[in-house]
């Protein structure tokens, strides 16, 4: 016979089953001396946290640690004011003058680091970081490490580096520069100050500055183009200014400089492209600034590359005009490129060009009698699925979409060591390059290295740290590499940084390094402290500038 009172109970315990079910805890109490207590306790809520590594305008990464998440986080990135710079957890930065966000997301957590924009600037021999509108600079004096020029400048609202020095834009449209004396400007209402560079045009009205070798150009918000400082002779003319009426700014090319989109420097000579796609080209008429035999097919350009001698345009047709003193071309110059059709991105190193096309195959090109890395036949059944080039000052390294590399030229550097390490190019993210050495980060968080053993191309003294790297940085000689512990490895030569051992204690929770090509690294840490190494004359000892930076932001 059915007790009157279990029907109930039993109904009971469903009941409290089902809230637990959903996420309730409840006391089960027995009625009529069946039941008995139980309690039922949710699940733990997810947790994500989020820790961005690397220097704002190179490659960023974001190290995410999660809990009791259903889902794998995601990671998104985006500028304080919504615009969208990424997704993923490794991302390279498009908006280095942005406060940048990065979103860790797993089920209904999300963890965010707002990393400040950027305020370092590295010039070939000289850093400058930007604080309250000024400027704190150290380094080689006469090529911008000046750090009471520097300061002297206030209302600064971008820093633009050059080889010779530091321009800064201020916030009226002005432009004040600090360097060599031929790069540097004080008044910027004077095309003919007394002291200091001869300008084209005041720097007045100025909507951005672009760098060349060892000159600049103010980009005027009414489209007009203002330059100052040189170009190199390398043989022919003498070393010249901007104000040149023959090698320089002649009549001609100023009045052609309007709706400037971007300007590319080689060793002696500048070349212009416009909105229109067309090329305005000055300087050494040796090495580029003379492209009148070209200029029926220089035309509908969308690229233009340099080299030591050489530029390359790309065309919307895909084909490729080269001008200058040849190294990129096998022949006559007046005609396209031959066989370099289909072409979607054009790179170069100092002598040779080397281009991707649509079916994302890569190719070399350039005089091949002299210059191996501008040949590419015996290996042009491996370069395939390329997704990007990476050059030294005389090879060139492709890296495939399924992370294997294929490298080329400069055989005398390279190929020994390369032969060594090939079978462990797997897996590759990205690759650093020094003047003449390759430095591969693995997705595993290993590096592989080839090239001159002076510059960085044999790791093999530092290789058992080589683990858990998130970042490698570069300068001319030597390598830097981040690790997700905050920790630093180094290696090349060892007055230009690749001997860290005296400043290896305060190399502690790092973020983010830079580099000065000609030999010195800065390495910011979390809490903003940074440490300075390498050639103490480019940018490795920054003690005469210690109380007035003390702290360099990188994120909250």
């Amino acid at each position: 016979m059915k007790s009157k009172s279990s029907l109930p109970a039993v109904r009971l315990k469903q009941l409290a089953l089902a809230l637990s079910a959903a996420g309730f805890s409840s006391a089960l109490i027995g009625c009529g001396g069946g039941g008995s207590d139980a309690t039922v306790t949710p699940p733990p809520p997810p947790t994500v946290s989020i820790d961005v590594f690397g220097a704002r305008g190179g490659y960023l990464t974001a190290i995410v640690s999660s809990t009791n998440c259903s889902t794998t986080p995601t990671v998104s990135w985006a500028t304080t004011s919504g615009v969208a710079a990424g997704t993923g957890t490794s991302i390279q930065d498009s908006q280095p003058n942005a406060a940048l966000v990065a979103t860790a997301t797993c089920s209904s957590a999300t963890s965010t680091q707002t990393l400040a924009a950027n305020a370092v600037y590295a010039g070939s021999a000289a850093f400058a970081v930007m604080q309250n509108g000024s400027a704190v600079a150290w380094g080689n004096p006469v090529w911008g490490g000046n750090t009471s020029t520097a300061a002297a400048i206030t209302n600064i609202s971008q820093v633009i580096p050059s080889e010779r020095g530091f321009a800064a834009l201020l916030n009226d449209g002005t432009v004040k520069t600090w360097g060599s004396s031929f790069v540097a400007v004080s008044d910027p209402t004077l095309a003919y100050p007394a002291t200091g560079a001869i300008t084209t045009d005041p720097l007045t009205n100025v909507a951005t500055v672009i760098p060349g070798k060892i000159a600049l150009f103010a980009i005027k918000k009414d489209g007009t183009v203002a330059a100052w400082g040189r170009a190199r002779g390398l043989g022919g003319p003498r070393d010249f200014p901007m104000t040149d009426q023959v090698y320089g700014f002649s009549p001609a090319v100023k009045a052609a400089m309007t709706g400037v989109k971007t300007i590319v420097a080689n060793e002696g000579s500048y070349a212009a492209l416009k909105n229109d796609g067309t090329v305005v080209t000055f300087g050494n008429p040796d090495t580029g600034g003379d492209s009148s035999y070209v200029k029926a097919i220089l035309t509908n350009v969308t690229q233009i590359v340099g080299g030591n001698f050489d530029f390359l345009a790309l065309r919307k047709d895909g084909t490729v005009v080269n001008w200058g003193y040849g190294y990129a071309s096998s022949g006559d110059q007046s005609i396209p490129v031959p066989n370099a059709t289909d072409v979607s991105k054009l790179f170069m190193n100092g002598y040779a060009g080397a281009a991707i096309n649509s079916k994302n195959e890569a190719f070399a090109f350039g005089y091949t009698p002299q210059i191996d890395s501008a040949d590419t036949k015996s290996i042009a059944s491996q370069l395939t699925n390329v997704s990007n080039i990476f050059a030294t000052e005389s090879a060139f390294a492709a890296l495939k979409s399924d992370g294997s590399v294929v490298a080329w030229g400069d055989s005398v550097r390279m190929n020994d060591s390369l032969t060594k390490v090939q079978a462990s190019l797997t897996n590759v993210k990205s690759i650093a390059t020094s003047e003449y050495a390759f430095a591969a980060l693995k997705g595993d968080g290993t590096v592989v290295t080839w090239g001159d053993p002076q510059n960085g191309g044999d790791s093999s003294s530092v290789v058992a740290n080589l683990n858990k790297v998130v970042a490698v940085t570069a300068n001319k000689y030597a390598f830097a590499a981040l690790k997700s512990d905050g920790t630093v490895v180094t290696w090349g030569m060892g007055s230009k940084g690749g001997d860290s051992a005296s400043v290896a204690s305060k190399l502690v929770n790092i973020r983010a390094i830079y580099a000065t090509p000609f030999g010195a690294f800065l390495a910011i840490a979390k809490d903003g402290s940074y440490v300075t190494w390498g050639d103490a004359w480019v940018g490795g000892d920054s003690s005469a500038i210690a109380s007035k930076l003390t702290k360099i932001t990188y994120a909250n």
